[in-house]
């Protein structure tokens, strides 16, 4: 910063703050238009302007790389993980698939097609057997005779959920 100063002037080689405090309050011009009329103020204010400006892109700069070296070694540590599970699965032999029957209970009052209702039935099961890694068949599919909420449940439900 010494070394910017120093090509402004020969006035700016004796320091900006001994310069600026140099000047006194006179009847004519107040401290503040005397510094002003300097000038090496203005040059000064733009190197201090500028050094801040830089300042912040230089620290968001860092803080850039800094997230993108940390994403790079997450991905790195998960690729590792997943290979080291592959390898795992590889290397034991895969157990028989174990087939468990899933007890599923329609609640609603509406009967528009039983087919329809089945095919449904039928796909989320076999939406939630590819997620869970396991085999599962339907062997019954019957109404639910119990009510799954009290009555002041069933109330509140209706409440929060009314049309306005």
């Amino acid at each position: 910063m010494n070394f910017a100063l120093s090509l402004l002037s020969e006035a700016a080689k004796q320091g900006v703050i001994d310069r600026l405090q140099a000047f006194t309050d006179s009847e004519g011009q107040s401290i503040a238009s005397q510094q002003m009329a300097d000038p090496d103020y203005w040059g000064s204010v733009g190197i201090i302007a500028l050094a801040g400006i830089l300042v912040v892109f230089l620290i968001l700069a860092i803080l850039i790389f800094f997230f993108w070296l940390m994403g790079t070694i997450f991905k790195a540590v998960d690729n590792k993980k997943k290979s080291k599970a592959a390898e795992k699965a590889s290397a034991v032999p895969a157990p028989a698939p174990v087939v468990e029957a899933a007890e599923v209970t329609e609640d609603s009052g509406n009967t528009d097609s039983d087919e329809e209702i089945m095919a449904v039935i039928a796909a989320a099961v076999a939406a939630y057997s590819e997620q869970d890694g396991k085999e599962y068949r339907i062997l019954d599919v019957q109404r639910s005779g119990a009510r799954t909420r009290s009555a002041w449940g069933l109330a509140g439900i209706s409440d929060s959920t009314r049309p306005f």
